[in-house]
């Protein structure tokens, strides 16, 4: 007799047994995937079907194998935060926060030099490998930077010229 297995969907429900065979046929209609979970035999060992090695040649002739093995997107959420780029994602924090430097203008530019700088870091790392992410953030970190640092060059030269009378 062949060997049964049961097999986890992705409702939760078990669905089987089904005999090795029909299993075969089902991983060729795209009903299971490599990570389908797996009871052979009740054995109550449930394990991906991809390690059952009966079944890894009908992964490696099926179309969606491929497809299966690359890795999965992470949703999107590195277009909004681009952890994969910290130096956009610092320069961009670092940018926002250097506004708050308008009530203390050194420590402002301290905040706007590093994220001008991160900003074009993290640029070049989009450029380099857009997987990466995070152009608009490396932009704001650039341009919020350039901008905050013009500004508090500007306070500071102004203040200079009242006699050294700083507000801080």
């Amino acid at each position: 007799m062949s060997q049964q297995y049961k097999i986890k969907g992705t409702d939760g429900n078990e669905y089987g047994p089904v005999s090795t065979e029909e299993l075969s046929q089902w991983i060729a209609q795209n009903r299971c995937t490599r990570d389908s979970l797996v009871e052979a035999d009740g054995s109550g060992e449930w394990v991906p079907l991809a390690t059952l090695p009966e079944f890894q040649g009908d992964f490696a002739s099926s179309p969606s194998a491929s497809a299966s093995a690359t890795p999965k997107g992470d949703g999107g959420v590195s277009t909004v935060i681009p952890y994969k780029n910290v130096p956009a994602l610092v320069g961009y924090y670092l940018a926002i926060f250097s506004g708050l430097g308008l009530l203390c203008p050194p420590a402002g530019f301290v905040l706007a030099l590093p994220a001008l700088i991160l900003g074009i870091i993290g640029l070049k790392k989009v450029n380099a490998n857009p997987e990466a992410k995070g152009t608009v953030h490396a932009w704001i970190g650039i341009l919020g930077g350039a901008f905050f640092c013009i500004v508090f060059i500007l306070m500071m030269v102004f203040f200079m010229g009242r006699g050294g009378l700083m507000p801080f």
